[in-house]
C-alpha cells in the first residue's frame, strides 16, 4: 500500500513555488551610531565653545565632569540662565569637575583647563589681540532675546579664531547658536551637536543639524569622551 504524499513544509509554502529553495532570512542592519560618519581625527583647537539652554545644567555637568584637569584647550560656556543663578551654577560645576570652572569676568584670559561661564543678563565676547585671548563682558542688549546669547559669543569666536574653534551645541529651545555656528563653519571651524534622543529639548541642536552645520551629531553621554579623544 502506497503512503500518501507528505504535505509541503512551512518553508516551502512561504510565498514561493515548492520547487524553489527557500531563501535564508536577511539580518536586520545594525542601528546607526549616534556619531556622525564625518567624525574626524584629533585636532588642536584654540578654544572650545559650548552653548545650551533648556536641559543645559545637567548636560553641561555630564560633559564637563568627563574632562581631565589636563584638558588642553580653554572652554567658554553659554547657558541661558538668569543672573542670580550663574555664579552658584559655576561654583557647583567647579566642585564637581577636574577642570576649573568659574563665572567669566571682564578681562579674563583664556587658558587650557579653564571653563568660563557667561554671566546671566549680560553678553560674553572673546577678543584675540596679538595672540592673547581675553573675555569682554558687555551689558545685555534689549534687542536680543537671550542674555547671554550663544550667537554673540560664537560669532566673536569665529572672528577671533577663524578655523581654530570647536563649537558644541547642546539641548535647548529655539535656534540660538545657529548663526554663530554658521560663522564658525564659514571660517573653517568644526561644529558638533547633540542628538535628538538624548536632548531634553531638540531645538537648538536641531536648528544647527538641519542647516547642515554639524560635523558630528553625538549622544550626550558620548560628548565628554569625544572631547577628550578629539581635542589634542
Amino acid at each position: 500500500r502506497r503512503e500518501p504524499p507528505k504535505p509541503p513544509s512551512r518553508a516551502g509554502q512561504a510565498n514561493a513555488p515548492a520547487s524553489r529553495t527557500a531563501q535564508p532570512a536577511v539580518a536586520e542592519p545594525p542601528a546607526p551610531s549616534s556619531r556622525s560618519s564625518r567624525r574626524g581625527p584629533a585636532r588642536r583647537y584654540a578654544v572650545v565653545g559650548i552653548g545650551t539652554s533648556t536641559g543645559g545644567p545637567v548636560a553641561l555637568q555630564r560633559v564637563l565632569t568627563a574632562l581631565p584637569a589636563s584638558f588642553p584647550a580653554p572652554i567658554v560656556l553659554v547657558q541661558h540662565m538668569p543672573a542670580s543663578f550663574t555664579p552658584a551654577f559655576a561654583e557647583r560645576l567647579n566642585k564637581l569637575c577636574q577642570i576649573e570652572v568659574r563665572q567669566a569676568e571682564d578681562g579674563d584670559v583664556l587658558r587650557p583647563g579653564l571653563a568660563l561661564l557667561a554671566p546671566g543678563g549680560k553678553q560674553m565676547m572673546i577678543e584675540n589681540r596679538s595672540g592673547q585671548a581675553r573675555v569682554r563682558i558687555l551689558p545685555g542688549d534689549d534687542r536680543l532675546n537671550y542674555k547671554p546669547c550663544v550667537d554673540v559669543t560664537f560669532g566673536s569666536l569665529a572672528r577671533s579664531y577663524p578655523g581654530k574653534t570647536l563649537g558644541v551645541i547642546l539641548t535647548g529651545m529655539g535656534a540660538d547658536g545657529k548663526e554663530g555656528c554658521r560663522l564658525m563653519k564659514q571660517s573653517g571651524s568644526v561644529i558638533w551637536s547633540q542628538d535628538e534622543k538624548s536632548s531634553v529639548i531638540y531645538g537648538m541642536p536641531m536648528a544647527v543639524a538641519k542647516a547642515g552645520l554639524s560635523d558630528e551629531v553625538l549622544a550626550l553621554n558620548d560628548i565628554g569622551a569625544r572631547l577628550v579623544e578629539g581635542v589634542s
